[in-house]
Formats: C-alpha cells, sequence, structure tokens
C-alpha cells in the first residue's frame, strides 16, 4: 500500500519532500490485534495484509495508531522529482532522516549477485517478523528509471521475482457452492484450518464441477493445497495413501443452493449457472460488483449491508440504490 506522507527534515535537507514506501505490519503486532479481537468477541482479521489495509481505510485515528503500522521507505522526491542520481542513496537519505529501512537489501553488479542474495532471502524469510513472497529487484540508475518509464500499472525498472507457492496437506471436510452475479456455480473446499504461509487456510476454490471429477475428490479426503501468490489458495491434489474407505463421493448439485431453482450447463461450457434472474445471490452478487471500488466505488456499502437491504426488500437491483429514502433505511440495523 502506497502512502506520501509529509515530513519536517533536518535544516540541512530539501524544504519539501515527499516519502513513498510500503506500509505492513510485523507478525507480532498482527498477532496481538488479533488476540484483542478475540478477547471482545469481535471478527479477526485473516492476515496480516488485508489488517494493514483495513486499518489504512479506517477513520478512527485513535484506532489506526493503536495498530502500530509500520513503512519501509523505498523513494524520495521532492518537487515531483527524484532527488537523487540512485536508487540506493534513497535508503541511505532515509535512514539519515530516522525512517526505518528495510536492512535486507543489498546492491549487486550483476546477475550472480543478485541470484546469491535472492537464495539468501529465501532462506531466512520466514524468520522475518513481516510476511515476504519474494524479492523486488530494481535498476539502480535513477537516469535509466526515467528512460524504461512505466506502465498504468507498474514500473519498468522494477521486477518481482516470486518464491515457489507454499504447500501444505489438511483434510476436505464439505464441499459448499457459491453462487455469483452471473448464476454461475462455484465449488468452495471447506476444509480443517491449517497454517500456511503465515495464514490459517480454511477455505479454497475448486473452480468447477469438471475441476472437481478431474482431481477425484472425495468429502473426507486428505489434499493438498498450496497459496498462489501467497494470497489465494487452492487445491492440487488428493492424498490417495491417506484414505480410509471411509470418504464419501460429492454430487454436484443440478438446482441452485440458495433459490432452488434449476441450475443448467449449456453444452460446450464448464459452469453451470441458476436461471432464476431473480435470485438472492445474483442480486446481491451483482449490487456487490457494481458499487466496488473498481467500478461506482461507493463507499460503506459493504457485503453485510447488502444483505441486510435486500433481505429488506428495499433493493431488488443496482437502480434501487438511487432511490431509497431515509425513512426506508431508518429501521434497519
Amino acid at each position: 500500500t502506497i502512502r506520501t506522507i509529509p515530513l519536517r527534515l533536518r535544516v540541512d535537507e530539501p524544504a519539501h519532500a515527499e516519502v513513498r514506501g510500503e506500509v505492513f505490519l510485523s507478525r507480532s503486532q498482527f498477532a496481538r490485534i488479533n488476540a484483542e479481537l478475540e478477547m471482545l468477541d469481535e471478527k479477526t482479521f485473516a492476515n496480516p495484509r488485508n489488517c494493514a489495509s483495513g486499518t489504512l481505510r479506517m477513520l478512527d485515528s485513535a484506532v489506526v495508531a493503536s495498530r502500530r503500522l509500520d513503512m519501509f521507505p523505498y523513494d524520495a522526491f521532492t518537487r515531483n522529482q527524484k532527488m537523487f542520481a540512485t536508487h540506493w542513496e534513497n535508503f541511505e537519505w532515509c535512514e539519515r532522516n530516522g525512517f526505518n529501512v528495510n536492512p535486507n537489501r543489498r546492491l549487486c553488479r550483476d546477475f550472480d549477485e543478485l541470484s546469491v542474495f535472492v537464495g539468501e532471502m529465501e532462506a531466512v524469510r520466514d524468520s522475518l517478523d513481516y510476511e515476504i513472497d519474494g524479492v523486488v529487484v530494481k535498476v539502480n540508475s535513477t537516469a535509466l528509471q526515467e528512460e524504461f518509464g512505466s506502465t498504468s500499472k507498474a514500473p519498468r525498472w522494477a521486477i518481482a521475482y516470486k518464491y515457489p507457492a507454499r504447500k501444505a496437506t489438511t483434510k476436505l471436510l464439505a464441499i459448499t457452492v457459491q453462487v455469483g452475479r452471473t448464476g454461475a456455480l462455484t465449488p468452495v473446499a471447506n476444509l480443517e484450518p491449517t497454517l500456511l504461509a503465515g495464514t490459517t487456510v480454511a477455505r479454497a476454490s475448486l473452480h468447477n464441477e469438471d475441476e472437481i471429477k478431474r482431481l477425484g475428490i472425495r468429502i473426507g479426503d486428505t489434499v493438498e493445497i498450496e497459496k498462489s501468490g501467497e494470497i489465494i489458495p487452492q487445491v492440487l491434489g488428493v492424498v490417495e495413501s491417506m484414505r480410509n474407505g471411509n470418504e464419501a463421493e460429492y454430487e454436484f448439485p443440478t438446482v441452485c443452493p440458495v433459490c432452488g431453482f434449476d441450475a443448467v450447463r449449456p453444452e460446450g461450457e464448464a459452469v453451470r449457472r441458476c436461471t432464476n434472474r431473480d435470485c438472492p445471490a445474483k442480486i446481491k452478487a451483482r449490487i456487490a460488483y457494481f458499487v466496488a471500488r473498481k467500478a461506482m466505488d461507493i463507499e460503506g456499502l459493504g457485503d453485510v449491508l447488502i444483505n441486510t437491504l435486500v433481505a429488506s426488500g428495499k433493493v431488488r437491483d443496482v437502480a434501487d440504490l438511487y432511490t431509497i429514502t431515509n425513512a426506508d433505511i431508518a429501521n434497519l440495523e
């Protein structure tokens, strides 16, 4: 998460500067926050990334301060221009000005030195007090950075080297089916909670009914899972040697689990879909898609409030969001 933070600097430094960096939450702080939330019987966070990004969006500055987020700076600007001829000088300048600069960095002169550093970091990643999924490799020369430029999403002068995904084995307890905004039925594996890459995994996508057949999954199986990109868990396969004969075959539903209407699979398609235009699950998913940050970006309208509005009958489609009144929602939770 990138933020620009105004600073009061030493008198011998530029009068106006911007420092950009990565905001994060340490493992120890994350554990403390979740422990406090559990004591208050409140919902805990799934991982440090979610906790950090959620904290940055909070309006209560006292709560934000109590979370004790940290930041590793990596770029310094003055008047929208980079302050130094090399990227490495940013770190030295930030250290002089009291920032918490990541000590796990190295100025590599060639690919051999880079390869050694990447290997060293992979060996110690579990001992760090924060999560990493790889190493960012950057061009040091500021002039070359400007020459290479950037796409709309990322600079061309930096690239992430990703470490192999972490894997673990756990038991498949059940398979539930979610209904999306187009009516697509997506199976989800409910797993015996297991720690994987720093977070507890209890659910994983199974994509579609063909994937279940391809994997030969049965309820009660021991399965191998991995985190793709360290974020999204997925089931890789079944550990057949762990079967004891009590596993049960899974039959993919032919009716919508939410509204009970037929769920049909058109010839040539991999997805089965609910045929009910007014399926509550489809309505909720369409509204959630419409109000999301990449669409209309309506703040405060999350899943809980959407469920309440749809259940009350006040909202049946996205157009209703623009006609509801204070009186309509005054008595809602």
